[in-house]
């Protein structure tokens, strides 16, 4: 299934546990809300760390366009 990021905003939604990797990762501090459309849906909404934030390529190019939207990730 192909998804699309749709905005990274800072983190500021009731998770607590990294959407990508999971609780038993044990992920640092959550830093991100992503919104996703895919096949399935229009709307997907994951939070995440910091680490997926900067290894996820789709992650990485979105930011990279988007660098006014960026700039919360130089705090974390």
């Amino acid at each position: 299934m192909v998804s699309r990021i749709i905005r990274i905003t800072p983190h500021a939604n009731n998770k607590d546990m990294c959407s990508a990797h999971g609780a038993a990762a044990g992920c640092a501090s959550l830093v991100a809300d992503v919104v996703l459309s895919d096949a399935g849906s229009e709307h997907v909404a994951w939070a995440v760390c910091g680490r997926w934030v900067k290894e996820n390529p789709d992650a990485v190019a979105w930011l990279e366009a988007h660098p006014e939207d960026a700039t919360f990730l130089e705090a974390s």
